[in-house]
């Protein structure tokens, strides 16, 4: 019976090199590289692993708070002198104050302990080979299935270029995105093709991101750097292309797939290679005193960890009873969720309709808006007005010369409109049927325009529609006051 056994490399050979507390040199220079990224890392993001007032913590099990910081730059020191022993602590120490704040679930952090096993277990090369290929692969698929990042995420990132969005962004988001794919085939089928390509990307993606460019995230740059090193080594040192044992086949197979399960909610983003592709869902908190995303960054220097159960507990644990949350999914067939704090501080799930609605005891709730619609509504000339800077969108105006009738369907993603101008626009009764169902639209503006009585039949599907201005239109006084009798003024 013949043996199948993975062919000796440069690294594996043991006459190769020196050794350095059980590794050869090499394997711990990769060793030194990771864990600098990883403190870096730590050290960039300070705030988030200590105990803090605000942004609340996001705890699996609600036990008093204790910091992490200074213990996880331990556990580095740890790995540099025991190494495996030492990733075995680091490792679970990340898990433990993941558990105690899941605001720390922060992909770079995952990922530079990943690759810290690399250079500490003899299997590691192997492991990380599949590991970077499938970050690769799906970083660059999702970005393919995000209309998002064809829209308003592509344009932001070209625009820190200095040239014309106009005539780059398509080429940009197709060359980003097919490029990470071609890297992460690379690395399933070659993987030392995948060497080079590996460091000029993600070094790239380093200088991209500084000041000089993009100005953005920093805390992702020290794992970019230490992945154009230690994943170069790694490709490079993959000791076969196809998998050699069972094990392997299954942990290719398991790590290839498993990111697929983030389009039906069972797989953290964080976790599933989506990156900048701004397809996640969001929330909207509203409360008496006005309605705010739930973002991320300040001084933690992080985004917010968009999940859905997170979104959901960082409103139960920062708001007040009577205040609501939408949840915006981008994932059709997930669904947006509405949620009102019961007066025990209980999650109270509502209709669409019981969220806008409002009552004596409840605000009046305020929805996410689609910064897709928003984007594309500001490209095609729309002028968007706020009562506040950040505030949501309470009114659009359509320029006659820009007008078409999908203009009409993109406004679902500002779903808390009060009002509309169309004036001199050549609107159709037709086309209003293209009006999604707006439940906070007070008033249209149809003043020389060329719609008819019939008009009048489909703005009554608004709930909350009171004033038309008709003037120089061929909507007739009579047609106006049986909508007025229709839906009598507040």
């Amino acid at each position: 019976m013949t043996t199948i056994s993975q062919p000796e490399t440069a690294d594996t050979l043991p006459e190769a090199q020196p050794m350095v507390l059980g590794l050869s040199r090499m394997r711990y220079g990769m060793l030194v590289v990771a864990v600098v990224a990883q403190a870096a890392t730590i050290l960039i993001t300070w705030p988030l692993w200590q105990v803090r007032e605000a942004p609340v913590h996001l705890p699996l099990v609600d036990l008093p708070q204790i910091p992490f910081g200074g213990w996880l730059l331990a556990t580095l020191v740890l790995v540099l002198i025991r190494p495996r022993m030492g990733l075995a602590v680091h490792a679970a120490s990340l898990l433990l104050a993941f558990g105690f704040d899941q605001y720390r679930t922060q992909p770079q952090v995952i990922a530079n302990a990943v690759l810290m096993l690399a250079a500490v277990e003899n299997v590691g090369v192997v492991i990380v080979r599949w590991f970077l290929a499938s970050l690769w692969l799906w970083a660059g698929t999702h970005k393919l299935l995000s209309p998002d990042w064809f829209s308003f995420g592509s344009w932001n990132m070209v625009s820190s270029l200095h040239v014309n969005p106009e005539d780059f962004q398509m080429l940009f988001a197709y060359g980003v995105s097919l490029g990470e794919v071609t890297v992460g085939l690379l690395a399933i089928f070659r993987p030392r093709w995948a060497a080079i390509p590996c460091a000029l990307m993600h070094v790239g993606i380093v200088i991209f991101l500084s000041p000089l460019f993009y100005d953005h995230n920093e805390s992702v740059m020290p794992w970019n750097l230490a992945t154009a090193v230690v994943g170069s080594w790694v490709m490079w040192n993959a000791p076969s292309i196809r998998p050699q044992l069972r094990w392997e086949w299954i942990l290719a197979g398991l790590l290839l797939m498993y990111p697929a399960g983030f389009y039906v909610g069972w797989v953290d983003h964080g976790i599933a290679s989506v990156l900048y592709s701004n397809h996640l869902p969001e929330g909207m908190i509203t409360t008496p005193n006005g309605a705010a995303k739930i973002s991320g960054w300040g001084d933690l220097y992080v985004p917010f960890p968009n999940e859905r159960r997170l979104l959901v507990q960082y409103f139960e644990r920062s708001s007040q009873p009577g205040d609501k949350l939408h949840l915006s999914e981008p994932r059709p067939w997930l669904g947006d969720k509405y949620y009102v704090l019961g007066e025990r501080g209980d999650l109270v799930e509502q209709t669409r309709e019981q969220f806008v609605q409002g009552s004596d005891d409840e605000v009046y709730g305020m929805e996410v808006e689609s910064r897709r619609m928003r984007f594309l509504l500001a490209r095609a000339g729309a002028k968007m007005l706020r009562r506040e800077e950040k505030g949501t969108i309470y009114a659009v105006e359509v320029p006659p010369r820009r007008y078409r009738p999908e203009l009409l369907g993109m406004l679902a993603g500002l779903p808390n409109l009060e009002q509309i101008n169309l004036t001199g626009c050549e609107v159709t009764d037709d086309d209003l049927k293209w009006l999604p169902l707006l439940p906070k639209l007070v008033g249209i503006g149809l003043t020389d325009t060329p719609v008819t009585n019939q008009a009048i039949e489909t703005l009554l599907n608004q709930p909350q529609l009171q004033f038309i201005e008709y003037e120089q239109s061929n909507i007739t006084l009579d047609a106006i006051l049986e909508f007025e009798r229709k839906r009598p003024l507040d």
